[in-house]
């Protein structure tokens, strides 16, 4: 049997879980990797639309369409981590 991970099937973390434990940085760690996904996300985005349209020679516009997709997916990826975090207190 697989175990999931509990965070996954919208349960708790148990006492000792990530952020969780006794370790001070632990909890840092935790929301410099938030802060670093959120515009890492739309950077990427930006890139990889970059690649594309000097490819296909579209430019700008996947460039423009990915930067939009990447923003809204980075905003999606912060509610769900405000989501969590209101949950968690």
């Amino acid at each position: 049997m697989i175990n999931l991970p509990r965070s996954g099937r919208g349960e708790k973390e148990p006492e000792g879980g990530p952020g969780n434990s006794g370790v001070p940085f632990a909890k840092f760690a935790k929301y410099l990797a938030i802060g670093m996904e959120i515009p890492s996300t739309i950077v990427g985005s930006l890139i990889l639309g970059y690649f594309i349209d000097r490819q296909f020679g579209t430019a700008p516009w996947v460039t423009v369409g990915a930067s939009v997709l990447g923003f809204f997916g980075a905003v999606f990826r912060l509610t769900q981590y405000l989501k969590y975090f209101s949950q968690n207190k």
